[in-house]
């Protein structure tokens, strides 16, 4: 839903649990925006679960309303009459007892674009040409009923294992209908992917959805729309004159973006066109992942019909190869995004999407303290001074300090990212803290100090941060694929930025002797350097079939594990360069975070599928 700048009400307050229409029982919202709400709901006549959109209404002004509703009744009639796996599919579309429309659709179990690139960062071209390909597609099929989008942005593509799904038809024009919903001198979808005609007052065409769509995918693999500007007029002013920078991380991909965004309407490809050069940029291969998401939307789409509620017992599931290893506990109620052992090895902490954190003991199984909500937003990352006193933990725009025997603060957060903070590493002394953050900067704390003693730029969004074992160095990854190095005696960059990976590095470890540095990706590789020439070591480790999300030295330095959102743990011997083993499978979802036990004998894993997991490496 397109997000605008003025205010509006809902007119009428829906609460969970209340049925609409006879039917239709409303469980969560799944997202709001300038039209409307849209809810998870139960339909009770067909026994699943939809989603529901209902229309939000500004306070005043009659004829605002009616163009709102007949907006949102179209949108209903233009997405109804088409029929393609690649387009949302809408069921019914009814008016309450205030005569308000609502529209039902499927309910699709993934974020959007928007949320992915949110959560963690640009994809690989290889993946964006996949979902380029399906909105192609699924813009071959509008077009061929008369239908032009008009609004192609990253918030309007879903995502689900396999397919991306087109959908928020509410501007999209018809050729049986009259587009005078619009009033003269307003501008009609989001200005950042509008095409440079529209920009001129000329009617959006088929081409239009063409350029936004190469927009959409120029910001998917770059991790920012190509037009910047500092207003809405300058932004305009740039776009009409078709000028950006050219892609950095696009690959194959390039070309097609040449030709999606041709300032020549007439000389951009056809959408069938478009979605043959995509494939063709795309190399045949697994079906797009369920990607990693957002912790609204994580939490969004694992709600059932009786959505779970958290428990004071959550669950850890202890699985012993070959037998098991006790009864399990009921699990967490959110993504599991990270977690840490204690030094002694008789803690466990894990962060949730939900805001909270959970501190365990091993020996008991159970929680050895009550779960804290100290963050606003999901818990991106924990870890553990090396005397084990202090465990910190980031997520929001802060890094946060807890005593470890109470889970009480442990002093002021520490506070100076402008956005979310992403990683955290204590230092091998315990006298510093390094955080990393989506502002693009990696921070060093002296924990006896409010500010910050370092601060140092990255490129994109630092995604993760590790010290090396003799602390020496600082390493730190980006969502612009490339791991940096700091030397901390001179608090200054050490070598040139590794930029081996193709995307997204979402973490960055050192091997316990300190000689190896270690990142994964986006591109679904381990690779590993030499730290002190920062020269590759042996050929990339590609056994993953999606992004690599979580990495883990062993305690020996023998073994690397990483978890990918594949929902398998994959081990490879560090002297050997090879895989060992089979790899470890979880239920479903994607691995986020996995760390060894001190002693290495057990592996500790979560992720999207809401249990904290152990396995026995012994």
């Amino acid at each position: 839903m397109t997000a605008r700048s003025y205010a509006y009400v809902i007119t009428v307050q829906y609460e969970k649990d209340q049925r609409v229409a006879g039917r239709y029982r409303l469980l969560t919202p799944l997202g709001e925006g300038s039209m409307g709400v849209a809810w998870r709901a139960h339909d009770e006549h067909m026994r699943r679960d939809v989603a529901l959109k209902q229309l939000r209404l500004p306070a005043t002004g009659t004829h605002q309303r009616e163009v709102l509703v007949a907006r949102m009744e179209r949108e209903a009639r233009a997405a109804g009459r088409l029929r393609h796996p690649n387009i949302i599919t809408v069921y019914d579309q009814f008016r309450d007892e205030d005569d308000l429309p609502w529209i039902v659709m499927d309910l699709v179990p993934g974020p959007s674009l928007a949320g992915l690139l949110e959560s963690a960062g640009p994809v690989s071209p290889e993946e964006a040409g996949r979902i380029g390909a399906h909105v192609a597609e699924a813009l071959a099929a509008a077009h061929a009923q008369g239908v032009v989008h008009r609004d192609i942005k990253p918030g309007n593509i879903l995502l689900e294992e396999g397919r991306s799904i087109l959908t928020d038809f509410g501007i999209a024009s018809l050729d049986d209908a009259s587009t005078a919903l619009t009033a003269t001198g307003t501008i009609v979808g989001t200005p950042a992917y509008l095409a440079p005609e529209q920009i001129r007052g000329e009617s959006a065409t088929p081409a239009s959805d063409l350029w936004s769509l190469g927009a959409t995918l120029y910001t998917a693999v770059e991790g920012r729309a190509p037009f910047q500007a500092p207003n809405t007029a300058a932004l305009l002013f740039a776009i009409s004159r078709a000028e950006h920078e050219p892609p950095r991380n696009a690959d194959r991909l390039a070309p097609v973006l040449r030709a999606l965004m041709n300032p020549v309407p007439a000389a951009r490809p056809s959408a069938a066109e478009a979605a043959a050069l995509l494939r063709d940029a795309a190399p045949q291969g697994p079906a797009v992942p369920a990607p990693r998401t957002s912790s609204a939307l994580r939490q969004a789409t694992a709600l059932s019909t009786s959505p779970l509620e958290p428990t004071t017992s959550p669950t850890v599931h202890c699985i012993l190869l070959p037998e098991p290893c006790g009864p399990p506990l009921e699990g967490h109620a959110g993504v599991i995004r990270a977690v840490a052992f204690s030094p002694d090895g008789r803690l466990l902490a894990s962060g949730d999407s939900d805001g909270t954190m959970w501190l365990w003991d091993l020996e008991r199984r159970a929680p050895a303290a009550p779960p804290v909500s100290g963050h606003a937003t999901m818990v991106d990352a924990v870890a553990f001074s090396p005397d084990g006193r202090l465990l910190a933990s980031s997520g929001d725009h802060a890094v946060r300090l807890w005593d470890t025997e109470t889970l009480t603060p442990a002093g002021e957060p520490l506070r100076g990212h402008t956005h979310a903070v992403r990683s955290v590493a204590f230092s091998p002394d315990g006298l510093l803290l390094a955080s990393g953050g989506t502002d693009g900067t990696v921070r060093v704390w002296d924990l006896n100090s409010p500010a910050p003693v370092s601060v140092f730029e990255h490129s994109g969004w630092v995604l993760s941060v590790a010290f090396s074992p003799d602390g020496r160095l600082l390493a730190g990854s980006s969502s612009e694929g490339s791991i940096r190095l700091w030397d901390m005696s001179a608090h200054a960059p050490f070598g040139p930025p590794i930029q081996d990976h193709r995307g997204s590095v979402a973490c960055v470890a050192f091997s316990p002797d300190g000689r190896l540095l270690a990142g994964c990706g986006s591109d679904r590789t381990v690779r590993l350097w030499d730290a002190a020439t920062l020269a590759p070591v042996g050929s990339p480790l590609r056994e993953h079939e999606g992004w690599v999300l979580s990495l883990a030295f062993s305690p020996d330095g023998r073994l690397l594990a990483g978890g990918g959102e594949d929902g398998t743990v994959r081990l490879w011997d560090t002297a050997a360069h090879v895989a060992v083993g089979d790899p470890l499978t979880t239920d479903s979802g994607s691995v986020e975070a996995l760390a060894f036990s001190p002693d290495g004998r057990l592996l500790a894993t979560g992720g999207s599928d809401q249990e904290l997991l152990l396995w026995r490496m012994d």
